[in-house]
């Protein structure tokens, strides 16, 4: 991509996958120890990636001062743009300089790597639709919002990954909607609180239910069937998705068993409490469990690795 080497040396190449790195390890920092298991090549690629995701999210967020909604739709136009630019093997034109070493970066991966542009389109889709104040009516509207901002990742990494045929694209989707419903169900508070809520209204209605009441837990039994139905629903996901570590690159599998473990202990535990969507503060795993998980990882990893020769760090 010469039109982004131009001037910047492999110097510059370096220092910008090294500040996409610390921009995972200071903001997502367990999703940082997670990416350090794979072979650095893929490791930076995901740095990367993760790197242009959070500025889109930064760009869309109600809480970025002084930016009115239609300023942060022109900001994601812009940065659509200049997606596009990447992708076409051209610098960006103008852009803010805390994006520079996102776009050198993601220069690069897109030129090693067969990803596909569409996703990166959704991605900023569902940036957009969060700008306002929103409700889900139905689960083909919340199945089409999971889509936009986590099957796409999901597609995008198992192509990092090694995998592109339509089986492991439709499993990485399948496991990309089981992380949101998660989500969903993690965040019920949190996003009640800026306007939103994805967990559908028809759901809700069937239940004579509203969010207000599921966070007060006003009834028991109509509180766990709402919570009951969105967790099979991931369930489901999980198994539909339960093949995937098979086609990907062995030295990528122990990553994905991590993110994937932590995801689905994180919705038992909910499926199990679901009275702990009624707490103030977000349900999370806890520290011991985190790192059992790690070290499994770990293990993991060298495992795979040592058959390959490979020393992980």
């Amino acid at each position: 991509m010469k039109a982004i080497d131009d001037g910047l040396g492999s110097g510059s190449v370096e220092s910008a996958f090294a500040a996409c790195s610390e921009d995972v390890r200071i903001r997502a920092r367990n999703f940082w120890y997670g990416l350090r298991l794979l072979p650095p090549e893929r490791f930076r690629a995901l740095c990367a990636i993760y790197a242009w995701m959070r500025r889109a999210d930064d760009l869309a967020d109600e809480d970025a001062p002084g930016m009115s909604i239609q300023a942060r739709r022109d900001a994601l136009d812009r940065f659509r743009n200049c997606t596009h630019r990447v992708f076409s093997g051209t610098s960006p034109e103008a852009h803010p300089a805390e994006e520079g070493h996102i776009w050198l970066a993601m220069g690069h991966v897109v030129m090693g790597h067969e990803l596909d542009l569409v996703d990166f389109d959704l991605m900023i889709d569902g940036q957009l639709a969060d700008l306002e104040p929103r409700v889900i009516t139905d689960v083909d509207e919340l199945l089409q919002y999971c889509d936009q901002v986590a099957s796409t990742v999901g597609r995008t990494c198992v192509r990092i990954w090694g995998a592109s045929s339509p089986e492991a694209l439709r499993m990485s989707s399948e496991r990309g909607v089981a992380f949101q419903l998660t989500n969903i169900l993690r965040d019920v508070r949190e996003d009640h609180g800026r306007g939103r809520v994805y967990l559908p209204a028809d759901l809700l209605a069937r239940n004579e239910l509203d969010v207000e009441g599921l966070l007060a837990w006003r009834d028991d039994a109509r509180c766990r069937r709402v919570v009951g139905e969105i967790a099979s629903m991931a369930r489901e996901g999980y198994r539909r998705s339960a093949a995937l570590d098979d086609l990907i690159e062995p030295d990528c599998r122990p990553t994905s068993w991590a993110m994937t473990t932590i995801y689905r202990s994180l919705l038992e535990k909910i499926a199990h409490r679901p009275r702990l969507l009624a707490g103030t503060g977000r349900v999370r795993l806890s520290s011991l469990r985190k790192a059992a998980i790690a070290l499994r990882a770990r293990r993991f990893a060298w495992y795979r690795t040592g058959e390959r020769g490979v020393t992980v760090e």
